[in-house]
């Protein structure tokens, strides 16, 4: 199965996660976390499009488009984000992690996405295109 992710769909994590939940799940009404989990547990399979274990590649388009979008802005925002949801003992590694981000300095979104893509776990195999 080949599903394809395109990056003029989206400029924002939440328009990604929006598309991700229309690519892997048939059922719109309702929402993922709409986090880095809950996407990894998207790629898993088992929510309509894909079964649980069942490899997928993804080819993603405009995936320069998408490295911008997601990239160290979108990134700092994200974590900010999360250090403001997550358990007190999680919020200083989040906070790390958008000064990190504010610095230029470790993987963006758009790093992160795609590794948890090509994840050993989901063994899904994906194709990038400017």
């Amino acid at each position: 199965m080949e599903l394809i992710i395109d990056g003029t769909r989206f400029s924002t994590l939440p328009e990604f996660f929006a598309e991700m939940e229309r690519l892997l799940t048939r059922d719109l009404t309702w929402q993922t976390g709409r986090n880095l989990d809950a996407f990894h547990d998207l790629l898993r399979g088992g929510f309509g499009v894909h079964a649980y274990g069942e490899r997928v590649t993804f080819r993603w388009l405009h995936a320069d488009k998408s490295r911008q979008d997601l990239g160290y802005d979108e990134t700092q925002r994200y974590w900010l984000e999360r250090a403001q949801k997550c358990h007190p003992s999680n919020r200083e590694r989040m906070l790390q992690k958008a000064e990190a981000a504010k610095n230029h300095r470790g993987p963006t979104l758009f790093d992160l996405i795609a590794a948890d893509i090509q994840d050993k776990e989901s063994a899904h195999t994906l194709i990038l295109e400017a």
